[in-house]
């Protein structure tokens, strides 16, 4: 039934449903297997994409922050100058393992804030510098999340696509303060130590500043 398939406009997912009694997962992380038995170099069909929640402010931007948590994406929408002027800002949850994908436009989906610039212009830059394509591969960017191992795993994650992507000092400095006068948390769970991201930043000051104090700060406190 696979072989039937092979053609079809289907997504990995909706593959797994049609061949496995409607189980959608089964698929998942089996693209090289599918692969072989097609006797292709790669699977046809394609991941879900992922859906990127972007803010474009309307008097232009000329970074790129990405935020890890969704309340602190809607206060820094709703709060676009300040610290916050001049960024394009995405909502980034959930990218860990996936971030590959973010600058294929078959592995991602752009669903721009109504809230922000929806000229052609301004998603049509924001679409060419995601995607590579001819747009101004100059946009700083950087991320913002929250001050424990699996946000410096994230920033990791990012930097594999994104090279100069940088933690956003003015988001963590707030937060490693809280952490140095007392204000962290235990850990909620175990997460797996970070040792180094490749952003100086993180390296040097945050990642020593966990190994340390043994506490996590949530994002939201700044």
């Amino acid at each position: 039934m696979l072989p039937a398939l092979a053609n079809a406009p289907l997504l990995l997912r909706q593959v797994s449903a049609e061949l496995f009694w409607t189980k959608s997962k089964i698929l998942d992380k089996r693209q090289e297997l599918v692969a072989i038995i097609l006797g292709l170099e790669e699977c046809p069909f394609p991941l879900m994409p992922v859906q990127l929640q972007v803010f474009l402010p309307k008097q232009g931007y000329d970074s790129v922050l990405f935020i890890e948590n969704q309340t602190t994406f809607e206060q820094a929408i709703r709060e676009a100058d300040g610290r916050f002027s001049g960024l394009a800002i995405i909502f980034a949850a959930g990218f860990k393992g996936s971030a590959k994908r973010l600058r294929l436009r078959s592995g991602s989906s752009l669903y721009f804030s109504v809230e922000g610039d929806l000229s052609s212009a301004a998603t049509g830059k924001f679409a060419a510098w995601l995607y590579k394509d001819g747009g101004d591969n100059n946009l700083s960017s950087w991320f913002w999340g929250d001050l424990d191992y699996a946000g410096m795993g994230i920033l990791q994650t990012l930097k594999n696509s994104f090279i100069a992507l940088e933690a956003w000092q003015p988001g963590y400095a707030p937060m490693l303060e809280a952490l140095r006068n007392g204000g962290g948390h235990s850990p909620e769970n175990i997460q797996k130590k970070v040792e180094r991201t490749g952003c100086q930043y993180a390296d040097n000051i945050l990642i020593p500043a966990l190994h340390t104090i043994s506490k996590f700060v949530d994002q939201e406190i700044a």
